[in-house]
Parts: structure tokens; C-alpha cells; sequence
């Protein structure tokens, strides 16, 4: 993978990052909070632990959302 991937996969990785977080975190969704984080992990954890993947070790995933989400194992 070329350098200019692994740059786009770290932009991808932090504002997935963002978006989990809030997800997580933010009072707004708090009525709705069990729906908004089955959709987190639906259809965006794995999508991020794929572009943390991609950077090659240079980005990390948040403590916070591996311990709300776990990896899948293979």
C-alpha cells in the first residue's frame, strides 16, 4: 500500500473514531442510545478497526471503543 493510502486510511480511521465516540457519548442521543450504538456496531466498528488496519501501525484504536466493541476474532 502506498503512503498516500495509509495517509486516507488514517483521515478514515479518526473520523470513524469521531463518529463512534459520539455515538457513545454524547447526550443527544441518550433516548435512543441502545438503537444508535447497535447500528455502531452493525455497520461502523468493523469498518474502522479495517482502516486502523490500513495505516500500518500509525494509528491506533481507541481503548474505549475496543472495550464497547471488541474485535471479532477470525
Amino acid at each position: 500500500m502506498g503512503m498516500f493510502s495509509e495517509i486516507n486510511a488514517e483521515g478514515n480511521a479518526r473520523k470513524l473514531e469521531g463518529i463512534i465516540l459520539k455515538a457513545m457519548n454524547d447526550p443527544h442521543w441518550g433516548d435512543v442510545r441502545s438503537a444508535v450504538r447497535g447500528f455502531v456496531k452493525e455497520e461502523l466498528v468493523e469498518w474502522y478497526y479495517y482502516e486502523c488496519g490500513d495505516t500500518w501501525g500509525s494509528y491506533h484504536p481507541n481503548p474505549e471503543i475496543l472495550k464497547a466493541f471488541p474485535p471479532k476474532t477470525q
